[in-house]
């Protein structure tokens, strides 16, 4: 507060001297006009009078001149106001010596009223919003509603239908529940049945084995018995020709008998004895032969009969076999259906188990079928009171639909209010044939550039009737995304492309665009030389420089140690700002520019590097900040106790840097109007593209000087 009573104590005297030097020299010229007509009495001393009277005159002419033209600024600068001509600088004290509180004044209204208008354009931008938001939603509820209305009667015919079918429906699932009941009972008493055919099939493959080896001992036999009648047939031919034998020895003693009796018959009387036996060996032979021929016979039988057994026994083996492996391919058949019913009985299990479960789940949905008959019956008669509510809100919707109107008849005003103020350029009143795409690059790292985007929201808001597609890209950090986003619109055909001319890398694509028919303007910053385009809008940065340069003069009394914190020099912006504040201190024999440093992007270096060059230069009176990171040097000169020792005068304002301002640790901030940079740009690229006139190469925004003085208004 004591910066601001200084400032007005200095504006005060001004005027005053001012005041009293015309009074003195017109109370001078008086009284040297009454001595003149009183003493004049010889030429030399006319002389000298005259000589005195046409000086003070001169004098007085002098002092008339400057303040007649200090008043003729301010009045051709009130005189624009009047007008609504609002978009002008700020009147520069340097014009207006001695009028200092009368300019001061001037410059706040009309900066309240900028305030002001760019603070209901961004009202009206979120009223319109919701407005429109408001309408779409009553366009949409108050349809909804009819047709909640007109559908009403059909809900409650339906619901009276859907509680007939709740009805019926239940009772069907009851229906189904028994079913399910008996189903699970029966499933139940099959479960049974297949455990018992499991365990009979279990005591029947038993039961297989066993007779299985039953019918391997019979093989056994069988193969035995064979075997044995093979044998006996074999000593029964060793007795057939034992019997061969016998036979001939029957003949050979049949032969003996004969030569015995042929030798008795010889022998006479003598072989009588032989005769004899001749005779019983003969009577032996017979015998023996005729047994011998017996057992042949006898043999022949057994041969016969064992031939007949063998065979017989070869054939049972052979059909035994066959059995046996009929009864092995029955046994491997048995154990299949032994495991199929093992199989089939854990299945049955399962579908016990679902069954089980499809009959709880009925339960459940037959208890649940009663909870929804009660709530069909009770959504029946809710269904009344509905339709009563929703007749009552279409009425209700009609009236805020009306309501709604006036507001956006009230924004209609107000924007023909608004209108009246020539803050900025204003679209053409045709809208365009056809439709067309303007796309706007910003960033989004500092609150200068979020006036930016408010400037180009009213501008949507203004063209929205206008046949006109408004994009607004806005960056953060990946401010490399930027070139490719253009890369983008510009394959797509866009007709308008706006972007900030520092930019890096876009060269060759804003010539491509060109070539594309695509016009390209710039803002904030003109494109490097050489770079083609349609128009820059933008502050005069030259010009921004030297009122940034005399500002600081007046706050260390044009004399002493200055600092310049800038950013790199390949951008042109700060080069031409730094060239700017150079021309304007080196005029000035008791002021210099001690340091020259690079701020960079980092707040905390940026402290750090404040802190080096205050301890260093400990003589400084100012810091002239051409780009951002004002906070860090703040931050520096309060904590090194230097508040109103040193001043610093930046670029571009927001809350914090108006904060710092109070604190008197700013002492001005120069602004570049980003509301109008981010909404010009627009209505003359728009204007451009429908009606073909180009703009002026080069429009400059306005320029406006924030201090502790233009705050005092709001304290």
């Amino acid at each position: 507060m004591s910066e601001q009573s200084e400032g007005r104590r200095v504006e005060r005297n001004n005027t005053r001297v001012l005041i009293f030097s015309a009074l003195l020299t017109l109370i001078a010229f008086l009284i040297i006009l009454i001595i003149l007509t009183r003493r004049a009495q010889t030429g030399i001393l006319i002389n000298i009078i005259l000589i005195l009277l046409t000086v003070l005159a001169v004098a007085l002419l002098v002092l008339l001149i400057r303040f007649f033209k200090a008043v003729s600024h301010i009045d051709e600068n009130a005189k624009q106001l009047s007008q609504g001509k609002l978009n002008i600088s700020d009147i520069l004290e340097s014009k207006t010596r001695g009028l200092e509180s009368l300019t001061s004044a001037v410059n706040e209204m009309k900066r309240n009223l900028l305030s002001f208008i760019e603070s209901t354009k961004i009202n009206v931008i979120v009223l319109s919003d919701a407005v429109d938001n408001i309408t779409k939603s009553l366009d949409m509820s108050y349809k909804g509603n009819e047709h909640i209305a007109s559908s009403m009667a059909t809900v409650a015919e339906k619901a009276q239908q859907q509680l007939k079918i709740v009805k019926d429906t239940l009772a069907g699932i009851e229906e189904v529940a028994n079913r399910a009941n008996n189903i699970t009972t029966t499933l139940a008493r099959i479960e049974e049945f297949v455990e018992n055919t499991v365990m009979i099939t279990q005591e029947g493959s038993q039961h297989v084995d066993k007779f299985n080896e039953q019918m391997d001992v019979i093989s056994t036999n069988l193969s035995e018995t064979a075997a044995f009648i093979e044998t006996l047939n074999t000593h029964l031919n060793e007795i057939d020709q034992v019997n061969g034998l016998i036979i001939n020895i029957t003949e050979q003693l049949k032969l003996l008998s004969l030569n015995s009796a042929v030798e008795a018959a010889r022998a006479g009387e003598a072989g009588r004895g032989f005769v004899v036996v001749s005779q019983e060996m003969n009577k032996l032979s017979s015998a023996t032969r005729e047994s011998i021929g017996h057992i042949g016979k006898l043999l022949s039988n057994i041969l016969s009969s064992n031939a007949k057994v063998s065979e017989s026994i070869a054939s049972c083996v052979e059909s035994f076999n066959m059995s046996k492996d009929i009864f092995s391919s029955v046994k491997d058949t048995f154990y299949t259906i032994n495991k199929n019913t093992y199989i089939l009985n854990d299945d049955m299990k399962k579908v016990y188990e679902e069954s089980r479960q499809i009959n709880e789940s009925t339960k459940d949905i037959s208890d649940q079928g009663h909870i929804l008959h009660d709530a069909s019956m009770e959504i029946s008669s809710i269904t009344q009171d509905v339709a009563a509510i929703t007749e009552e809100e279409l009425a209700e919707n009609e009236e805020i639909n009306n309501q709604a109107l006036s507001l956006q008849n009230m924004l209609s005003r107000i924007e023909n209010l608004l209108m009246r103020y020539r803050t900025s350029v204003v679209p053409v009143e045709q809208p365009s044939p056809k439709r067309l795409k303007i796309a706007v690059f910003s960033p989004l790292d500092h609150p200068f550039w979020e006036s930016v985007r408010q400037g180009v929201m009213y501008a949507q808001t203004e063209l929205k009737t206008k046949n006109v597609d408004v994009e607004f890209l806005g960056y953060a950090k990946d401010f490399g995304q930027l070139n490719i986003d253009l890369k983008d619109r510009i394959d797509k055909g866009y007709d308008g492309l706006i972007l900030p001319g520092f930019t890096g890398g876009v060269e060759e694509d804003v010539m491509r665009a060109q070539r594309k028919n695509i016009a390209v303007m710039s803002f904030n910053c003109d494109f490097a030389e050489g770079v083609e385009r349609l128009a820059y809008f933008g502050p005069d940065i030259y010009t921004s420089g030297k009122l940034a340069a005399e500002t600081i003069s007046r706050a260390v009394d044009f004399e002493g140690d200055i600092a310049v914190l800038r950013g790199p020099l390949d951008t042109s912006i700060n080069s031409i700002r730094r060239d700017a504040v150079h021309e304007v201190i080196s005029k000035n024999r008791k002021m210099r520019i001690a340091t020259e440093i690079e701020a960079l992007t980092d707040s905390l270096q940026t402290y750090k590097n404040a802190k080096e060059l205050l301890t260093k230069f400990h003589a400084l009176k100012g810091i002239v900040i051409l780009t951002g990171n004002v906070s860090g040097v703040a931050r520096a000169i309060e904590e090194m106790g230097l508040i109103g020792k040193v001043k610093i005068v930046c670029y571009d304002y927001d809350d914090e840097i108006i904060k710092l301002i109070r604190k008197g640790i700013v002492y001005a901030a120069i602004g570049q109007d980003p509301f109008g940079q981010g909404h010009d740009p627009i209505i003359y690229m728009y204007n451009y593209l429908v009606t073909g006139e180009k703009p002026a190469s080069v429009t400059n925004t306005r320029i406006e000087i924030i201090d502790a003085r233009s705050l005092s208004e709001l304290d």
